[in-house]
């Protein structure tokens, strides 16, 4: 698609950058990725996303459906800025999402 760039954008679930104690913590945050001809595009894009995935039934495996963030009382995550990448940084992100993780206690 003509004009179209990849942008890199960054997700945070407010109200998570606090713990139990009340103590300052990282929140919880993310990246994900976002075609669009804008950065401006690039985040309500991202918003939009986060949104209609906060409202969804989570699915932990098949068949097996479970509360949406939102019925479990989570905050919506919100974009909180986005950058411009090349191809090679999408494809290198991509790469990186598809590799499978290793968790230690396996």
């Amino acid at each position: 698609m003509a004009g179209m760039k990849w942008y890199k954008v960054w997700l945070v679930v407010p109200g998570t950058d606090f713990n139990a104690e009340g103590w300052p913590c990282e929140p919880e945050w993310w990246n994900d990725m976002e075609q669009a001809p804008d950065e401006e595009t690039a985040i309500r894009q991202a918003n939009e996303k986060a949104r209609r995935q906060w409202e969804e039934p989570n699915q932990y495996e098949p068949g097996a459906e479970a509360p949406s963030d939102r019925e479990m009382g989570q905050e919506c995550p919100v974009c909180t800025g986005a950058a411009e990448v090349t191809d090679e940084e999408y494809a290198e992100w991509k790469r990186e999402m598809e590799e499978p993780v290793e968790l230690p206690f396996q």
